[in-house]
């Protein structure tokens, strides 16, 4: 094959230059289109907008220098109509891949990652079919706006021509040379204080193709090194003695020989930043509020999880997340010992009741591993229960809160003697935040935002989210309303309820890191003999081993001498501190956060937690190193154990379960 001299190519060059312009007025465009659908900004626009443009910048760089080779030897060695057609395919899929992308983080204020892989398609549908009929006026003008004149950009650099100099070499040759500039990393990094702000900052498409390469290209962590502290851990990674104090005790009346029921309410989405006092947005949950005071009360709780794929595994196992969280490894799901089948060995019936489909997150799946007696879904719900109003698209996600709580009364014996553990997870607080009785809640969020001390563009800010808000209302109102027929039952003198939230939603902009696994814990029940409440940190991870202990103090509960709790317990320290070491897993491909101590590594980014749980950036390359090491240890057990499949010996497993 003759080679054409280097004259002969200068067409070529000139014309990919010519394209990559078009296609960086189009990037542009879409980034104005963006952000003048957003319209407030939580930060002074000038910094905002020059980081949104640095990133559009190195997300260009980062593309264009994969495209230069391709379309230079289509120009030379097919044709030159080929080459225009291959280049302006990729305008056109960028096009319509980032007003994808950017349309899903106007409905969830958190960009897309490569968490969409950890979905089955069953979920992904349910998903999408939440947002289905919810595209708004502005959102639909922005896209006519941003074809049209991408269209006509088009037309017009299809005419124009770089004529008889070498701009277009000069360019290809810089493209070629980037190969070697590590550009990947930029694209995810938030270089704005507040959380929200950055995410608004973010190249979407960037940063969505830039996780995906991380999740399919990214080699497995090294081999677990061996930790004294663990017992056999080169097969059983997370095994080690359980030394969980039994911290609930004294603050309940004596253990005696029957073991109370245990009703754990997780609520969806529920984050304290609109809950409970000093919350930073005002709290918008009445009742919550009062019934705290009567409580065992944890204000700086985190969820285990960014999203309810965490919930289960974390709070009722302290599991490790595996790759895609614990219950993706479902149906082949290793031997674990959970607060669920350990009470069911004890006598236990065990219960779990969720408003939408069960087969969620691989919920049920999990359920049943953990031999739980009956399983309640929105399939088979049954009749007469009120379900959720569906969106325009005719999209539910199942039944509303009041309809849970009303279902599980209805098959709730009050006189039995058999202990019950029964988990419960809402549904009402998820994205479309379309409730019964939608005008009446409207208003309350209203009146409840007009009575904050809030500034007229506080307000206004509030007034965005009133459908998020109203739907707060409406859970806490239904939990209310739970709790009036709970204790006039005669069972409920010997209950203890837990509430908790899977994670803080997104809807609402969050202000740091961990703000996402920002919830609350409460324990109320009358067999409490004072209330108190708590501004340690603790986690969904720290439940599980808490309440087995707990258990343990009642006569005959036989709990096992090894677990492999993630957590070590619920932490009752008064004052502000974290004792706690462990990962949080915002989505199912995201493994970036680690806690140690009153500090916060967000994959090289490091933050000091403060006491009301926001985040303060530290440049400290000893404590980064020092957290790095506490993760990746973490990180060499996970991986570890994802190849072994094992968590416990089978002759430890069989003594609970049969």
């Amino acid at each position: 094959m003759n080679i054409p001299k280097l004259h002969f190519w200068i067409p070529a060059f000139n014309r990919f230059l010519l394209l990559s312009c078009l296609w960086l007025i189009i990037i542009l465009l879409l980034r104005a289109t963006d952000l003048v659908s957003i319209g407030n900004f939580p930060v002074a626009p000038a910094p905002l907008i020059a980081n949104a443009l640095w990133a559009d910048l190195l997300t260009f760089l980062s593309l264009v220098r994969w495209i230069a080779v391709p379309f230079v030897l289509l120009y030379m060695f097919v044709n030159s109509k080929a080459a225009n057609i291959f280049y302006l395919l990729l305008i056109s899929l960028y096009v319509l891949i980032s007003f994808g992308l950017n349309l899903y983080f106007h409905q969830a204020n958190v960009p897309l990652g490569a968490d969409v892989f950890g979905y089955s398609v069953k979920d992904i549908k349910q998903t999408v079919g939440a947002a289905a009929g919810g595209l708004p006026v502005s959102t639909i003008i922005a896209l006519a706006v941003v074809i049209v004149l991408s269209i006509a950009a088009i037309f017009l650099f299809t005419r124009l021509q770089v004529r008889g100099d070498r701009r277009g070499f000069w360019f290809v040759l810089a493209c070629i040379l980037l190969f070697w500039v590590p550009l990947s990393a930029s694209l995810t990094h938030n270089r704005l204080r507040s959380e929200y702000a950055g995410n608004i900052a973010l190249n979407k498409t960037g940063f969505f193709l830039t996780r995906a390469q991380q999740y399919f290209l990214s080699p497995d962590d090294e081999a677990a090194l061996p930790d004294p502290g663990y017992v056999a851990a080169n097969q059983y990674p997370f095994l080690h003695n359980a030394g969980t104090d039994n911290v609930l005790a004294p603050y309940f009346k004596p253990a005696g020989e029957r073991p109370p029921n245990i009703v754990i309410v997780l609520v969806e989405g529920l984050g304290r930043a609109f809950s409970g006092q000093d919350a930073y947005l005002g709290s918008f949950t009445p009742f919550l509020d009062s019934l705290s005071q009567h409580s065992l009360y944890w204000e700086n709780f985190l969820s285990g999880g960014g999203r309810t794929f965490a919930v289960l595994p974390s709070l009722l196992g302290s599991l490790p997340f595996a790759k895609n969280g614990f219950a993706e490894l479902a149906p082949q799901l290793p031997n674990s010992l959970t607060l669920l089948n350990i009470a069911k060995h004890n006598g236990y019936r065990t219960r779990f009741l969720y408003a939408g489909d069960a087969g969620f997150d691989k919920m049920d799946l999990f359920a049943k591993d953990q031999s739980v007696d009956t399983i309640i879904g929105k399939e088979n719900f049954g009749e007469g229960y009120e379900l959720l109003p569906a969106n325009s698209g005719g999209f539910t996600w199942g039944y509303s809160d009041a309809a849970l709580f009303s279902k599980y009364l209805d098959v709730t014996p009050s006189d039995s003697l058999q202990p019950r553990l029964d988990v419960m997870l809402t549904v009402s607080t998820h994205s479309p935040f379309i409730i019964p009785d939608q005008a009446y809640y409207n208003a309350l969020a209203e009146e409840r935002i007009r009575a904050l001390s809030l500034t007229k563009e506080q307000q206004a800010e509030h007034l965005q989210y009133k459908a998020v808000y109203a739907s707060i209302l409406y859970m806490d109102n239904a939990l209310r309303n739970f709790f009036r027929a709970l204790v006039a039952r005669p069972d409920h003198q010997h209950t203890i309820v837990l509430i908790t939230g899977d994670h803080r939603l997104p809807e609402i902009p969050m202000r740091s890191k961990i703000d996402r696994y920002h919830t609350m814990l409460m324990v109320h029940s009358p067999l409490l003999e004072r209330a108190a409440k708590f501004s340690s940190v603790s986690s969904h991870l720290d439940v599980a081993p808490a309440l087995i202990a707990y258990l343990g103090g009642f006569q005959g509960f036989k709990t096992p001498s090894l677990v492999t709790w993630v957590g070590n317990g619920l932490d009752t320290a008064r004052a502000f501190r974290n004792i706690h070491h462990y990962p949080l897993m915002q989505t199912k491909n995201d493994l970036v956060d680690f806690i140690s101590g009153t500090w916060m590594l967000n994959s090289d980014n490091l933050f000091r937690i403060l006491p009301d749980l926001n985040l303060e950036p530290v440049t400290d390359i000893e404590k980064i190193q020092q957290l790095r090491t506490g993760f990746n240890n973490f990180r060499q057990k996970n991986n570890q154990f994802l190849q072994t499949q094992q968590l416990i010996p089978d002759s430890l497993y069989k003594q609970f379960v049969p």
